[in-house]
């Protein structure tokens, strides 16, 4: 390594926008003097300089080595508005260059970085008119290499990163979120055409909504980080804070890491990654290449599970085809899961009288139609039991779309009255059922749901039976269908080693027939799978709809438990905190509120959620955060214990769907504000105040909540920052 540069070289720095000659700053002319500045928020300069900000931005003016290897930054820190920040008390310098290894990867390396105030014999000089000077106080060629397995290459592309500490506040504007930004560069001022732009923080954004919410408390930004994630790469490099692995090391193990393959990241590498490079990623494809790095490799695919070592002379890729391993496997997935949609076109209702046990019981027959269509829009030709390919095909059918769904149950008592332990909407699976009518030319098949009830007293796939005073309601009819495809091409096959989900679809119905009033819009499938995947989520194994079908089960009045509870019959701590309703259910779930959350291994679903918890807009549609609607829907029932006999209790909807969130966090306080303006928490039902078919609660008379006077939907955007 070269103590001393090139002065040819180190001429001008490296300048950003600016040509910069070596000379005694005297060549031109003086120019003319500027205009004063305004008489409001005026700086030393006379300038107009930044009373607020929102967001802050840094633009390098000059930067690089001088010829005794000191290293120095200047850069310009301006608000959301352009205006000039001054002030700021604190940076973070940071150095490190790009090495090339033998493997032919590249390798960010660390050269250390320090922090600089503006304090006296600190590093950091604030010229008050917006601009700041940072200067390294150890030379390049004082660096101490020793524990390092490299050195000092001024032929590398080097890199700087200053961040702007503001996280603890800046005088006379506050606490701004800190900022990242580097700069490369070749130290001789020629282009850099070596890099390591291979992710995009909008790719991560995607799932995070801003990566500086990506560790620690999930409602408010880290100070540690700021939304880039070329910061995040340029600290946690070979070299510098690898004490738990480089960058690439970590973001894997991360994802890798996840339960269930049921977050996109941990089963789909073009979550995060592009396969061609662009001009903004210059790199983007470098994983898929010869040349792909071992530590990302080895971070999913430990060495100790490998049938050689880890210290080949080449890289894992130099053998292995990644394209080979980790797409064509997805892309088969992608391939069935648009082979065949499946649509309702026609519901049809008649009601029917059942017998069971020496019992009549006026049930509901359902007969539906479906289309079959491949991905040209050619009908399936036969039908779904002959085609062979079909692995499942099922309908979900729930009642009483208006007051979020009420169980339709097919548990009876020995005296002739409804069970109140009934616990799901129907499911009704015909993969293996004959048609009663088919019409090939369109890819129609019709099928009934029976209105006769089996003597078999739990769940079942027949005898609807809707409640009492609820037949002009709605209900739903959703479709679920699995098929069987090749696992490298995708095609369907009947016998493939590849079961897909295809798309669901949901239909709405009255006991006239279709209907086109839906249940209002809440979540968006595009939403939730920005996370999870293009349709790629399946609870139960199945399920891909999230915007419409789950509620459908998850309802207000499902008094289930989850399967722990249920397994060991014991209630949840909080009853309503951990109700199986979809609206409580998915923020406790997300919120990490759920006790299930935090069993011990073999029954916990233990994640952190990746994104700022209170960004209601990563899963709501506009608008759809509306207690007003959500205090029109019914009760929502619990139970303490697990028994025939055992009582119900009701508590108001939008108080439960914001305790399941809140609950943790406001106690006793929270629930006394939620009481004073009419919420209900755990009043016991009884004929007193509820009206009941056999034992099965149909409604519960509560007092309407007023939560929607104050928290309007403009409020909850507002105080939830959407």
């Amino acid at each position: 390594m070269s103590e001393s540069f090139n002065k040819s070289i180190i001429c001008g720095l490296v300048i950003a926008g600016l040509a910069m000659g070596c000379s005694d700053g005297n060549d031109g002319k003086d120019g003319q003097d500027g205009a004063n500045g305004s008489d409001g928020s005026n700086g030393e300069n006379g300038i107009v300089i930044a009373t607020s900000a929102e967001s802050l931005s840094l633009e390098y003016i000059t930067y690089g080595f001088d010829a005794d290897g000191v290293r120095s930054a200047t850069f310009k820190v301006a608000n959301e508005q352009g205006l000039p920040v001054v002030g700021v008390p604190s940076v973070r310098f940071l150095s490190s260059q790009l090495a090339l290894s033998e493997q032919g990867y590249t390798e960010r390396q660390g050269l250390g970085y320090e922090t600089c105030t503006t304090e006296e014999d600190s590093c950091l000089t604030d010229h008050n008119d917006g601009t700041y000077t940072v200067v390294s106080t150890t030379k390049i060629g004082e660096l101490d290499f020793t524990d390092k397995s490299y050195v000092f290459d001024e032929t590398a592309p080097q890199r700087f990163m200053v961040r702007v500490q503001a996280y603890g506040g800046i005088p006379g504007i506050g606490s701004v979120q800190d900022i990242m930004q580097e700069v490369d560069f070749m130290i001789d001022g020629s282009a850099v055409t070596l890099t390591r732009a291979m992710v995009s923080t909008e790719s991560c954004n995607a799932c995070h909504t801003d990566i500086a919410y990506a560790r620690y408390d999930s409602y408010y930004r880290s100070p540690h980080y700021g939304n880039n994630v070329e910061a995040c790469s340029t600290c946690h490099t070979t070299g510098e804070k690898d004490g738990k692995g480089t960058m690439v090391e970590r973001a894997h193990r991360w994802h890798n890491g996840l339960p269930n393959n049921l977050v996109a990241s941990s089963y789909d590498c073009t979550s995060c990654h592009v396969t061609e490079n662009s001009d903004s990623l210059m790199n983007g494809a470098e994983w898929l290449s010869s040349t792909a790095n071992d530590k990302a490799c080895l971070s999913c695919h430990s060495a100790d599970t490998l049938k050689h070592g880890s210290d080949l002379p080449l890289s894992c890729a130099s053998c292995h085809d990644v394209a080979e391993m980790h797409l064509v496997k997805l892309d088969a997935k992608k391939t069935a899961r648009d082979a065949y949609s499946v649509d309702v076109t026609q519901v049809s209702v008649a009601p029917v009288s059942s017998m069971r046990n020496g019992n009549t019981y006026e049930t509901a027959e359902i007969t539906f139609t479906i289309k079959v269509l491949d991905n040209a829009g050619k009908p399936l030709a036969v039908a779904p039991k002959d085609a062979g390919f079909f692995a499942d095909m099922r309908a979900t059918v729930a009642w009483d779309m208006q007051a979020g769904y009420r169980t339709l149950t097919t548990e009876t008592q020995a005296d002739g009255s409804l069970s109140r332990m009934a616990n799901h909407a129907i499911n009704y699976k015909f993969v293996g059922v004959e048609p009663i009518s088919s019409d090939p030319a369109t890819g129609e098949y019709t099928y009934v749901i029976s209105g006769d009830l089996v003597d078999d007293l739990s769940k079942g796939s027949t005898g609807l039976i809707i409640p009492n005073s609820t037949d002009s309601q709605t209900g739903i009819l959703a479709i679920e269908t699995t098929l069987k495809a090749d696992e490298k091409t995708g095609q369907p096959d009947a016998d493939g080693a590849l079961t897909e989900r295809l798309r669901s679809s949901a239909r709405f119905f009255t006991l006239t027939g279709l209907s086109d009033t839906s249940r209002r819009q809440v979540v968006d499938n595009a939403l939730c799978a920005s996370c999870h995947g293009d349709q790629a989520y399946g609870y139960h194994g199945r399920r891909n709809d999230l915007e419409q079908q789950c509620v459908a089960c998850h309802n207000l009045g499902n008094a289930e438990w989850d399967k722990y509870h249920m397994g060991e019959q014991v209630a949840p701590k909080d009853t309503v905190l951990n109700h199986i309703s979809w609206n409580t259910f998915v923020h406790a779930l997300h919120a990490q509120n759920r006790d299930e959350q935090k069993l011990e291994v073999g029954a916990k679903r233990q994640f952190k959620y990746p994104a700022r918890l209170n960004d209601c807009a990563q899963c709501h549609v506009d608008g759809s955060a509306n207690l007003n609607e959500i205090e029109k829907a019914n009760a929502l029932i619990t139970r303490h214990d697990y028994a025939d006999n055992s009582d119900f209790f009701a508590t108001s909807p939008a108080a439960a769907t914001c305790w399941s969130c809140h609950g943790p966090y406001g106690g006793d306080s929270l629930k006394a504000h939620m009481q004073s303006n009419g919420a209900t928490f755990e009043v016991k039902v009884d004929s007193s105040n509820a009206t009941f078919d056999g034992d099965v609660v149909v409604d519960v008379n509560l007092p309407r909540e007023s939560c929607s006077v104050c928290h309007s939907t403009s409020k909850l955007a507002e105080s939830h920052q959407f």
